[in-house]
């Protein structure tokens, strides 16, 4: 492994060793170096921020990961192999994850998404215009992190690739097309 690549992971190590006791708005640089040894040069020679950080972590983790695991097959694919790596790094991932604000991970993950489901799209439809493709891209993604942060945030106790269950019941229903054009009865919200 090249030194810089063994640097950046000593710097990953680190964090999420602080992570297992504290939330990461509260760890700063000077931790991170402190635990890893290394200097605050160091790691800003490699990172911009300990955000920057959290998201190269995410990248090299996640993306080997679910390319071996699920080969960038469908939706509930990559649901399922979300599910596994966040169970394996739960501490981190929920911790990381709690930070919603600018150059986060769940921006990162969204990003990711995003680009996921163009692609996919692209392959389904290639006939699809560019203004469909980037609202549809937007949509699932949104839907993708709407369905992964609550899971995250409560402690990832169900199985978060069954949701895609319930999509599949909202389109076999044509509940989505009924809520779209109205015609869905509008019955009180239950308590």
């Amino acid at each position: 492994m090249p030194k810089t690549s063994q640097t950046k992971l000593l710097l990953a190590q680190s964090l999420q060793q602080l992570m297992l006791t504290m939330p990461l708005e509260k760890i700063s640089v000077n931790d991170i170096v402190e635990k890893a040894g290394v200097g605050r040069n160091t790691f800003y020679y490699h990172f911009a921020d300990k955000y920057d950080l959290v998201t190269w972590y995410f990248q090299t983790g996640v993306t080997p990961f679910l390319f071996e695991h699920t080969k960038y097959g469908s939706w509930q694919d990559i649901l399922l192999g979300l599910e596994e790596y966040f169970r394996q790094n739960k501490v981190f991932y929920q911790n990381a994850l709690a930070y919603t604000g600018q150059n986060s991970l769940s921006e990162y993950i969204y990003d990711f998404m995003q680009k996921y489901n163009r692609q996919r799209l692209s392959e389904c439809r290639p006939d699809m215009r560019a203004d469909e493709l980037e609202f549809l891209s937007q949509f699932l993604a949104g839907a993708g992190m709407g369905v992964l942060m609550p899971w995250v945030r409560g402690g990832m106790e169900r199985e978060l690739s069954q949701q895609t269950g319930y999509l599949l019941a909202l389109h076999d229903s044509n509940l989505l097309h009924e809520l779209l054009d109205g015609t869905a009865s509008a019955a009180p919200p239950k308590d």
